[in-house]
């Protein structure tokens, strides 16, 4: 199978389409890349009601057409991002551990607490999962310094294949 022929007709039978629609998608611009790899940049368009581009459905059929002539070698994560699956390291794991803590952030921002301690059990109050108020800070906090070294360091970007 010629991967690079299949990716080029199903782009040149996209496009025609999307030249249609763009114009509707002002101010978004597609040069301007609105993830780091094409399954965020799929989810984050498609949540604001956004057909995603061309290169982004294209990029995802060949993630999707990767695993399954993988026969079960490969992980989703490892077909669409080119990492291998590792709890942790797993595109879901990161995004929800991300998306737990900034709530969290907004929790403490729009209410007032005397402490991270209050806060921390106020937001885990609302939780159904039961989850230890002392272990959440201390990821929280982990999470807090990984993510401002990552802000700062020049040029990071999550590791990708089709970035």
């Amino acid at each position: 199978m010629d991967i690079a022929a299949i990716k080029k007709r199903a782009k040149s039978l996209l496009e025609p389409i999307w030249v249609k629609i763009e114009p509707d998608f002002k101010p978004f611009h597609r040069e301007v890349p609105v993830a780091y790899n094409p399954v965020s940049a799929f989810t984050y368009l498609v949540e604001m009601g956004k057909y995603p581009p061309p290169e982004i459905m294209v990029d995802l059929m060949e993630g999707f057409m990767d695993y399954f002539d993988s026969n079960g070698k490969k992980s989703l994560d490892e077909a669409l991002l080119g990492t291998r699956h590792k709890k942790y390291d797993s595109l879901s794991y990161k995004q929800g551990y991300f998306l737990r803590f900034t709530e969290f952030e907004s929790f403490v921002y729009y209410n007032k607490f005397s402490s991270f301690e209050k806060a921390a059990e106020s937001y885990l109050a609302t939780k159904t999962q039961e989850i230890d108020q002392e272990n959440f800070l201390r990821y929280y906090f982990e999470w807090k310094r990984k993510y401002k070294e990552q802000k700062h360091r020049k040029g990071s970007k999550p590791s990708d294949k089709r970035s």
